[in-house]
C-alpha cells in the first residue's frame, strides 16, 4: 500500500447500539429532484435561466484554460473509499458540531461575492434555506444584502466573510465587525487569499469590470430572461451593501462599487489577523489556506478554524487542487483547530471523501449558486436537500454511523501532497 493510503482498524463485530434499521427504499423523489439530480443538471438549466455575464461569473475561474476549477474536480474525483459491509442497517447520523452548535449535516453555503447579480435576492434566497435545513451560510462582505437582515433571516446560521479594506488602519473592517457582532452573527470569516486582483477571461469578455458600465450589450444579453428581469424588479440591484455606509449617503450603487474598488486590496498580515483575534469575541476562522505551516501560524494566533481552499479556482490557476494538500493541514493543525474544506464539492460523496481525509466539515460555493440561478428562490433549498439525501447514502454505503467514521476508511488518494 502506498504512502497515500490509509488502512483502518478491523470493524467492529456488534452494531452501536444507537444504530436504527432502516429501509432500503426511501419515499419516491420529489419533482425536482426527478429533474434536476446533480449539480450538472441545475448547470444546464442555469445557463438557460439567467444572463450570460451571470452565468459565467458563476461558472468561471482564473486562467485562459481555467485548469484550477477542473483540477479541483478531477483530484475529489480520484479519491477512492473502500466500504465496509455487513453489519446491520442503519440511519445514518449526518449531524455535526462546529463551533459550539450543532448543524444537520457536514455541508454549508460557502461566501460568495455577487449571489444578488447572479439571481436578484439571492442573498436572501441563501439564508432563507439556510436557517430552514440547519446548516451555515456565510455571507460575503462584498454581497448585495447587509449583515443585520442575514443575520435577521438567519439567526441560527449566519456567518460572515471579509476581503480586507485597509483604509484607515481598517477602520470599515473593525466596523464591520461590530455591526456583525451587533447583529448576532456566529462566526467571523478572514478570507486570505486574495492578495492580488486576478484576470478572469469570461468575465473581460463580458465587460464584467468594476464599476460595471451597462451599454447595449447588457440589454441584448438580459433581455431574453424574463424570470431574471422579474426579480431584478421585485429585488432591484444592491452591490456591496454593506459598504453603503462608508462610500456616503444616498449615493447610487454604481458610486458604492466605485468605492469599494478604490479602497480594498491586498490579504490580511497576520499581525492583522491578531488585531481581528482581539476584537472579535467569538469563533474567528481564516480562509484559503493551503500550505500547513500558514494554518499552523494562523492557530498559534488564536484562530478556531481554518478553511483549506484554492477559492474555486477563482484566484490562481496553478494553485494545487485543495483536497490534495487536505491531509497536510489535518495533520498539522487538526488536533488544534476545526478543519473545513472548500473548492470543488459538487456531491454527498465528495463531502464525505473530505471528511475521510480529515476535514470536520465543508463549504459548497458553486452547487448552491448554479441552483440559485436555476430555480430562483427554490433552489438553495434543493441543493440542500439533495445533498443531505447524497450525504446520507454515501455515509451508508461506505459504513459510516456518524461524520466522525469516515476518518476510519481504507481511502486511496493518488494525488495527495507530502507537505
Amino acid at each position: 500500500m502506498s504512502d497515500n493510503e490509509k488502512t483502518a482498524e478491523p470493524a467492529p463485530e456488534t452494531a452501536p447500539e444507537t444504530a436504527k434499521e432502516v429501509p432500503l427504499f426511501k419515499e419516491p423523489p420529489s419533482d425536482l429532484a426527478l429533474r434536476y439530480p446533480t449539480v450538472m443538471d441545475l448547470r444546464k438549466r442555469a445557463r438557460r435561466r439567467v444572463p450570460r455575464f451571470a452565468f459565467d461569473y458563476v461558472d468561471g475561474a482564473a486562467g485562459a484554460g481555467e485548469t484550477g476549477m477542473a483540477r479541483n474536480a478531477a483530484a475529489l474525483d480520484a479519491i477512492e473509499l473502500v466500504p465496509r459491509y455487513g453489519l446491520e442497517n442503519f440511519k445514518a447520523d449526518m449531524e455535526v458540531e462546529l463551533f459550539g452548535r450543532t448543524f444537520a449535516a457536514p455541508v454549508g453555503i460557502a461566501p460568495m461575492g455577487l449571489p444578488g447579480m447572479v439571481w436578484p435576492g439571492g442573498e436572501e434566497a441563501f439564508a432563507r434555506a439556510a436557517q430552514a435545513a440547519r446548516i451555515p451560510f456565510t455571507l460575503g462582505s462584498s454581497a448585495g444584502a447587509p449583515v443585520e437582515r442575514i443575520a435577521e433571516l438567519a439567526p441560527d446560521c449566519t456567518w460572515f466573510q471579509l476581503y480586507r479594506m485597509p483604509r484607515n488602519d481598517l477602520a470599515i473592517n473593525f466596523d464591520l465587525v461590530r455591526r456583525a457582532e451587533a447583529a448576532g452573527v456566529h462566526v467571523l470569516v478572514l478570507t486570505l487569499d486574495v492578495p492580488a486582483r486576478t484576470k478572469r477571461p469570461r468575465e473581460l469578455r463580458n465587460k464584467l469590470i468594476i464599476p460595471y458600465r451597462p451599454g447595449l450589450h447588457t440589454v441584448m444579453d438580459v433581455l431574453p430572461h424574463p424570470g431574471w428581469l422579474m426579480a431584478l424588479s421585485k429585488h432591484g440591484q444592491n452591490a456591496f451593501a454593506n459598504y453603503q455606509a462608508y462610500a456616503g449617503e444616498n449615493l447610487p450603487n454604481r458610486e458604492v462599487v466605485k468605492f469599494v474598488r478604490q479602497n480594498s486590496g491586498g490579504t490580511f498580515t497576520w499581525d492583522e489577523v491578531a488585531q481581528f483575534r482581539e476584537r472579535w469575541p467569538g469563533p474567528l476562522v481564516v480562509k484559503g489556506i493551503l500550505h500547513p505551516q500558514d494554518a499552523e501560524r494562523a492557530v498559534e494566533l488564536g484562530v478556531d478554524g481554518v478553511v483549506v481552499s484554492n477559492h474555486g479556482g477563482r484566484q490562481l490557476e496553478s494553485a494545487p487542487a485543495s483536497v490534495d494538500v487536505l491531509p497536510s493541514v489535518v495533520a498539522a493543525v487538526g488536533d488544534r483547530a476545526t478543519v473545513l474544506f472548500d473548492s470543488g464539492i459538487r456531491s454527498g460523496e465528495d463531502v464525505v471523501r473530505a471528511l475521510a481525509l480529515g476535514a470536520k466539515s465543508t463549504l459548497s460555493g458553486r452547487a448552491f449558486m448554479y441552483g440559485l440561478a436555476a430555480l430562483g428562490d427554490r433552489g438553495p433549498g434543493h441543493v440542500a436537500k439533495f445533498f443531505f439525501d447524497e450525504i446520507a447514502e454515501a455515509m451508508r454505503q461506505v459504513g459510516a454511523h456518524n461524520t466522525s467514521e469516515p476518518q476510519d476508511l481504507v481511502i486511496r488518494h493518488p494525488g495527495a501532497f507530502e507537505l
